[in-house]
């Protein structure tokens, strides 16, 4: 009864059909705005938890990112050319976005921040996945400026990945060993890759020499060229530049005498013989085939001991070395 009146009192009464009105709607108004915060407040807890759970992923990726690079470099005219071996040794995949290098006896530096956006590295290239080698070979050697930079410098090199991560430049064991080999000399020869090309008679300028043998026997019936695979390993990096006067040379017995059997240095371009000989360069770190002949050897069979000679300029002075080179078998 006493519901029914207050309620028959409100509705009759425009004043107090008005505040019940408005106290309805401000009631719901305040649940809209509660509920709004309270979901905004949601939204903005899940971004922050997002936020933190991709920044801990990166430091943790950064942390875990290991990239090994095993290399060489050479210096002319102020320019650092790297080469190198660059190895994902990590579980993460690693991009490499600059190279720097630092002349620690100038006490100057340079950096080459085209890496990733060079004609012969697109993004998939320099992007490294686990366990892939990315390799910057004397054809893509990737250039950097150093100030007054000279051969005989000391440098420190690194390149650098997307997360911000250094990756040292180790000089790879090639440089100890020339080194070690001073009393020796400066070009190292690969024996494994010792060649030679067989022809019935004497080629001339512009003949295909074929597919050569990598054997150490060939027969005296046959006009050869013999090539192999070269390393200049001089500590001051300089280009050696080998002239006319180098040759292979055998010591043969002819007819119950000694005689030398000589092969000169000779040029072969694009798999032809050339019969004209200017000179041959054999840069800083890079293996590079040197080829000799053609010759037909007067020795009709045996074992005979090889020596390789060189002749020519390292950088500006004089350069000589002697590769005692075993032995052939000739048939």
């Amino acid at each position: 009864m006493w519901l029914r009146k207050n309620v028959e009192k409100l509705t009759g009464s425009s004043r107090g059909f008005s505040s019940v009105i408005g106290t309805i709607f401000m009631v719901l108004l305040m649940m809209t705005l509660a509920t709004s915060v309270f979901l905004w407040t949601l939204h903005q807890n899940t971004l922050y938890n997002s936020a933190v759970k991709a920044q801990n992923q990166q430091e943790l990726d950064a942390r875990n990112e290991k990239v090994v690079a095993d290399g060489n470099y050479s210096v002319s005219g102020g320019i650092v050319s790297v080469i190198a071996n660059l190895t994902n040794a990590g579980p993460v995949t690693a991009q490499i976005v600059n190279l720097w290098v630092f002349d620690t006896s100038k006490q100057t530096y340079g950096f080459n921040n085209s890496v990733a956006n060079k004609p012969w590295a697109n993004l998939t290239w320099t992007t490294l996945k686990a366990g892939q080698v990315l390799k910057f070979t004397s054809g893509n050697a990737t250039k950097v400026t150093v100030p007054n930079a000279a051969s005989l410098d000391n440098f420190n090199i690194w390149f650098v990945t997307a997360r911000g991560n250094t990756v040292p430049l180790t000089q790879s064991q090639s440089i100890i060993i020339a080194q070690i080999a001073q009393g020796i000399g400066s070009v190292a020869m690969d024996f494994t890759q010792f060649t030679h090309y067989d022809f019935a008679s004497s080629p001339v300028n512009g003949t295909n020499i074929g597919t050569g043998k990598k054997s150490y026997t060939f027969s005296s019936s046959n006009y050869t060229i013999l090539a192999c695979l070269f390393t200049n390993l001089d500590p001051s990096r300089q280009n050696i530049n080998l002239t006319a006067k180098s040759y292979i040379w055998m010591i043969t017995p002819w007819s119950s005498t000694v005689k030398p059997d000589v092969w000169p240095i000779t040029k072969v371009v694009n798999n032809k013989y050339i019969s004209t000989f200017g000179f041959q360069v054999l840069p800083y770190g890079v293996p590079t085939w040197v080829y000799f002949g053609p010759w037909k050897p007067g020795f009709v069979g045996g074992v005979v001991p090889v020596f390789i000679l060189f002749s020519g300029k390292l950088g500006t002075r004089d350069y000589g070395q002697n590769i005692p080179f075993v032995a052939v078998n000739i048939t």
